[in-house]
Order: C-alpha cells, then sequence, then structure tokens
C-alpha cells in the first residue's frame, strides 16, 4: 500500500528476499572522496553523509552489486542506500541503526522502508517508521512489469491528489491490513492492497489494471502494485488447492493480457523455491 492518512505519507513493503543489493567498502585514507562502481550516486551521498553523522574523515570505494531492476519502482535505490550505509558502518565499527538509515536516506530521497526485514507501515518522507507489521503469511507473487522506468525524486515532487474519499478508503484498507497481518489472513491483505492499487490508479496509472484485477479477483487474489514504478502483481495464497496449476494459469494470462510487449511474468513463492530460484521466469 502507498497512500496519505491525514497529513501523513506512509507506504506498507512488501520484502522479497531474493531481490537484493549487497555492498563492499575498502576504507582509503588517501583518497579525498567515495568513490564506486557505476558511479552510484545516491550510495556515494548516503557514505558522505555517514562520514558527516560521526563526525569522521574518511573515503574508500565502494562496490554494489544488485539484482533489483532500476526506475521500476522496486526500491533499487534505497537498497543500495542502505547497504551502502551497513559496508561502510562495519568498516568502521559504527553503531548503525535503522533509525539512523532512515534518516540520512530520507535526506536523499523519498526512501523505502528496506531497511526492515519485516514488512513495516514506513513515512517515506521523513523516514520514519509508523509501526511493523510482521511476516506475511505464506504467499504467492505473480508478477510484470509493463515498461518504461519512474524516476522517484521527480515523481515524489508533485502532490499527490488524494480526496476525502481516497484518505477514507486507505483508513479502511490500512485497519484490513493490520487485522490480516494479525490473524494471517492474507486475504484481508489481498483485499487493502487492491484498494490501494486501484486509488493509486489516477496518481500512476497502469495498462490493463482492470484486466489484471478480474484475474485477481477470478483466483481469489489480490492486486499489488509498485505505486511509484511500473511493475503490476497478482498475489495468490499459497495454500490455494492446485497451486501450480493455478499460478501457470495466472501467468500464462498476464502474458495474454500484454500480448504486445516483451516482456514476462516472474513468480516469487515466500518460504521455498520455485523451479530452483526464489523468483523465476515462465514462458
Amino acid at each position: 500500500m502507498q497512500g496519505i492518512i491525514g497529513e501523513r505519507p506512509f507506504l506498507i513493503t512488501l520484502p522479497i528476499p531474493s531481490l537484493r543489493s549487497e555492498a563492499i567498502f575498502i576504507p582509503d585514507p588517501t583518497a579525498l572522496e567515495i568513490k564506486a562502481v557505476d558511479s552510484k550516486v545516491k550510495a556515494i551521498k548516503a557514505g558522505k553523509l555517514l562520514f558527516q553523522q560521526f563526525g569522521l574523515k574518511g573515503s574508500g570505494f565502494l562496490d554494489i552489486r544488485s539484482n533489483i531492476p532500476i526506475g521500476k519502482g522496486m526500491a533499487s535505490s534505497s537498497a543500495d542506500i542502505v547497504a551502502a550505509l551497513r559496508a561502510i558502518a562495519y568498516s568502521y565499527s559504527l553503531p548503525l541503526t535503522k533509525e539512523i538509515i532512515s534518516t540520512i536516506a530520507a535526506k536523499i530521497e523519498p526512501t523505502d522502508g528496506v531497511m526492515y526485514e519485516e514488512v513495516v507501515a514506513y513515512d517515506y518522507i521523513q523516514g520514519e517508521l509508523i509501526e511493523s507489521l510482521g511476516t506475511l503469511p505464506p504467499v504467492i507473487l505473480v508478477g510484470i512489469d509493463l515498461g518504461g522506468a519512474v524516476d522517484t525524486i521527480e515523481f515524489n515532487q508533485y502532490e499527490k491528489a488524494y480526496n476525502r474519499h481516497d484518505q477514507d478508503h486507505f483508513l479502511e484498507a490500512y485497519e484490513w491490513v493490520k487485522i490480516g497481518f494479525r490473524k494471517k489472513n492474507l486475504s484481508l491483505i489481498c483485499k487493502a492492497a487492491t484498494i490501494s492499487a486501484r486509488i493509486n490508479q489516477k496518481i500512476l496509472p497502469k495498462p490493463f489494471f482492470k484486466e489484471f484485477e478480474k484475474l485477481a479477483h477470478a483466483c481469489r487474489g489480490g492486486i499489488v502494485v509498485a505505486h511509484s514504478g511500473t511493475m503490476v502483481g497478482i498475489l495468490l495464497d499459497k495454500k490455494i488447492p492446485n497451486r501450480n496449476e493455478v499460478v501457470l494459469h495466472v501467468s500464462r494470462q498476464m502474458s495474454m493480457i500484454v500480448k504486445n510487449l516483451a516482456v514476462k511474468p516472474f513468480v516469487y513463492c515466500s518460504h521455498e523455491k520455485v523451479n530452483g530460484n526464489t523468483m523465476s521466469l515462465i514462458t
């Protein structure tokens, strides 16, 4: 979910452990600035802010490797920043906390709550934890990239046109999420995610949204979107009968919906591997 309650912007994270950024930092006391492979500008800036935070003078080399697609709304920049900060802090034995990471990340751009392993409600503008919700019930995510890219900084420069009606629905959905996590009821979480995705169609429209929503409803699942990106997914209960057949059906239907786009669905299954990987392509 992503939206606003009262005056406070929030998002609810969807951790996918198979997507990750990893960083190695090599200190160099003779260097004048932090350097990084592929000019990871945001990660470099985060490193400089960390040095300032602890009153340190130092530099070095950052090697960041990530399998997270860029510009798709999947928190690639946030993950790079978190990985870089942890690598630098480890090198200098700094007492880095999630709160410090959040504060630094929010100074650079609106940030996802990827510094938390569990699902959290998070103020992505101020970089503040609202509350921890726990872990998802067993879930299957069948997703697809609809193409293109979104600049997170530019996207968040504009005020989101949420009205009172939207805010009422966000409040309702937020309650469904909390109940869903408390009772480990995925259907309530799916319901909330779908409400959020539907509201945000007027902010960043996803092509074929009605078709995806109809497919999700037919399979008793829910729609999840990258609210500031290009991804659309269908959440399914991992305990559904004949799940392999259902996943294959959903994947094929999603391919048919976007048949004119050169894209393929991916599948993520929590707590286990699918076809040898936690994320796999289905043709």
